[in-house]
């Protein structure tokens, strides 16, 4: 997926609609960049879907393992109250809150 589309769903406060390792999931966004390595990541809370753990909440996810599927206009609860900008793990911003 190209990093545009979680962009786009940041700025619009849309739920991004993702498949990621196999799993679909709906996220909300709230941070773009790469990390140290260079790796592009988006930090974003997921509030349904499947994943290996389970778990829902808090991710960082590599931007080029995501198969965007599509957006939910508006739905994203952004940001989130323990949404904390320095707990990304991004060095450089692409997007954020």
């Amino acid at each position: 997926m190209e990093s545009k589309y979680a962009c786009e769903a940041l700025k619009n406060h849309d739920v991004l609609k993702i498949n990621y390792h196999g799993y679909d999931r709906n996220v909300e966004v709230h941070a773009v960049g790469k990390t140290l390595r260079g790796n592009e990541l988006m930090y974003v809370y997921q509030t349904s879907g499947g994943s290996r753990t389970g778990d829902l909440g808090w991710k960082r996810m590599k931007v080029a393992d995501a198969k965007f599927v599509g957006t939910i206009n508006g739905a994203a609860k952004t940001p989130r109250p323990d949404y904390h900008h320095e707990d990304t793990g991004l060095h450089d911003t692409v997007c954020t809150l």
